[in-house]
């Protein structure tokens, strides 16, 4: 999760405060659910960054300087430290996923798009899935370019989406639930701009990248039995704070409910856009 590059008032902001709330609300669901999604994403996007370098993954990471971010509980960091960077630092405006990153990520709290580090601090830049939370994803490109000259971003692919999405859904309408505003701006805005490979291009472009690469990969995440796929939907930051508000018995009906939902819309399957850049 990352902040954004609005002003100080307006829908900007309000998708700003509703994001960083959300997610700070959401650490402890998110490292039980949608986390071991994203982590294998974050290999997947490694592997990417390894193929770009013409080598296995990680390629030139070894020895590297990474910042991973939008870092959230730190997937990606993880990822680039096994991947054998020398150094990864973790960004990120929620200061509950991000305390959950651990020491030898170096966790920083920091606005993707008001990095506090000195120019060409960095030889890579993690965006895994954190350019769609902003309100204007040039300004976090421009920021990435001038941190480091070398940039991984990740994103869903134009269309993507899962059956147990929807299940789940239906099953937490039936619960009371009503989508919070900032996660409507999400999907309705600012997500679709960092899966547009068109817009993609030209703001990488604008931030100062001269070779670019987009690509779309498809990722066996690893998750196929109903409670996995019920805990990853049910632990996603627009969902985990209305779960929490449930009393302990009707949480776990919701959960019992989501599981039966989901059953049988396994394996996990993502396509997900990759955007190397330098």
């Amino acid at each position: 999760m990352v902040g954004s590059a609005g002003g100080q008032g307006g829908p900007a902001a309000e998708l700003t405060a509703g994001v960083r709330s959300a997610y700070e609300a959401a650490a402890a669901a998110w490292a039980e659910g949608p986390e071991r999604v994203y982590a294998s994403l974050a290999r997947a996007l490694l592997a990417c960054v390894g193929a770009a370098d013409g080598g296995a993954a990680g390629g030139g990471l070894a020895g590297g300087r990474v910042l991973d971010a939008g870092a959230g509980t730190g997937v990606a960091g993880r990822a680039a430290l096994a991947a054998g960077a020398r150094s990864v630092v973790c960004a990120d405006a929620a200061l509950a996923m991000l305390s959950r990153c651990g020491r030898k990520l170096h966790p920083v709290a920091a606005d993707m798009t008001a990095l506090p580090f000195r120019d060409g601090s960095f030889d890579l830049v993690l965006a895994a899935f954190s350019l769609g939370h902003l309100d204007q994803p040039g300004s976090g490109l421009r920021e990435a370019r001038r941190v480091a000259a070398r940039l991984a971003a990740s994103s869903f692919a134009p269309g993507w989406n899962h059956p147990a999405k929807a299940a789940v859904d239906e099953v937490l309408g039936s619960f009371g639930y009503r989508p919070p505003s900032w996660y409507v701006t999400f999907k309705c805005d600012t997500e679709p701009r960092a899966s547009d490979p068109a817009g993609l291009r030209r703001d990488v472009a604008a931030a100062g990248y001269t070779d670019m690469r987009l690509r779309t990969v498809t990722v066996q995440v690893g998750l196929e039995r109903p409670g996995q796929l019920a805990a990853w939907r049910l632990g996603m930051a627009h969902v985990a704070p209305f779960v929490y508000s449930l009393p302990a018995a009707r949480q776990a009906e919701l959960r019992q409910a989501a599981a039966a939902a989901v059953a049988g819309s396994g394996p996990l399957m993502v396509s997900m856009l990759v955007l190397t850049a330098s």
